[in-house]
């Protein structure tokens, strides 16, 4: 593209300042954003920033977007925590849609409308205003599905040498279902109580009857972070083992009644629940590490603390996963 002489010196002149700001806000949004939040930056490029004054819209010595940025976060939930982040090191000068609870889209249109703030990096208290504090730049808050469709479709429907009804349509179409995935993710407590989502199946059930044990047995913070993985080890092992819930709710409640099970202060709570099992159910745990059916699915975590010596000196070594027992130490 031809570019005038004229436009040229006008991007060069706000080249090095915004370039300047983009290292700062890149330093204070990454230092502070969550970790699972995604922060992208840019410099527009010359030849768009010429294209972009030939729209006569746009005043050349202080485009909105020369340095803009994006912040992706999980879902819109997140987003307010997210302006609180760019309100704490910059000033909002304004932002477009005007307010989150009025749109100027008609109910059938899709068109990209994610939010933007325009604005600028706050003057430090002690030390005088730099030239990167009077620059209004452009940040984007948008989720990760938004993030994606945008990525996705951009070219599509903004750039390029050629145009397409169908394509922007089929990009369009796209947007309105990620629209509804949305609004199911942050209102996915409610809908799910929805009549016809307010049912279970089996082994949902016997999923939730662990759970409620798990709590009701230990106090949270013994408990992992993910008790939904702890959730799913115990339902494999009751398959695997051939025995019930019920089961397993006895043997530790035998053992915790005579000061052992969940009273142990030195194992995880899997650790007790497999060590309560091997002492009752003494016949079904063997029969599973002695089996040697290929077809037969599973194995078991043991660790020295178990202290389960006897119980696996024999068995199939093939069923057993363990992190150290003298010579026996193996990977699986």
């Amino acid at each position: 593209m031809k570019i005038s002489s004229s436009l040229r010196s006008l991007y060069k002149q706000q080249l090095e300042v915004n370039s300047q700001l983009e290292e700062r806000v890149k330093e204070f949004i990454t230092n502070n954003k969550h970790d699972n939040w995604f922060y992208k930056g840019r410099i527009k490029q010359e030849e768009s920033f010429a294209q972009k004054m030939t729209t006569g819209r746009f005043k050349p010595e202080g485009l909105e977007d020369f340095f803009a940025c994006t912040l992706v976060v999980e879902n819109k939930k997140s987003i307010s925590a997210a302006v609180s982040l760019i309100e704490k090191h910059c000033d909002i000068v304004y932002q477009r849609p005007e307010s989150s609870s009025q749109t100027s889209k008609f109910p059938d249109a899709f068109m990209f409308d994610d939010l933007r703030l325009y604005v600028r990096l706050k003057s430090p208290d002690s030390n005088p205003e730099k030239p990167w504090n009077k620059v209004i730049f452009e940040v984007q808050i948008k989720t990760f599905l938004q993030h994606a469709w945008s990525i996705a479709t951009h070219d599509l429907i903004y750039k390029g040498d050629s145009i397409s009804w169908g394509k922007a349509r089929l990009a369009y179409q796209i947007k309105a279902m990620l629209e509804h995935a949305e609004i199911s993710i942050e209102q996915v407590d409610a809908i799910s109580h929805s009549s016809d989502l307010a049912t279970i199946d089996p082994k949902t059930q016997s999923w939730k009857d662990i759970l409620n044990w798990l709590l009701e047995t230990w106090p949270k913070e013994l408990l992992p972070q993910n008790i939904v993985g702890l959730v799913q080890i115990i339902y494999d092992m009751i398959y695997f083992l051939r025995i019930s819930i019920e089961d397993i709710k006895s043997a530790v409640e035998k053992d915790t009644s005579l000061g052992l099970g969940a009273k142990t202060m030195n194992l995880s709570p899997y650790e007790i629940i497999v060590k309560s099992i091997s002492k009752h159910h003494s016949t079904q745990f063997l029969a599973f590490l002695n089996d040697t059916n290929p077809k037969r699915k599973g194995k078991i975590f043991i660790t020295p603390e178990m202290d389960l010596h006897e119980q696996i000196k024999n068995a199939n070594q093939h069923r057993i996963v363990y992190s150290s027992f003298g010579n026996h130490a193996q990977d699986s």
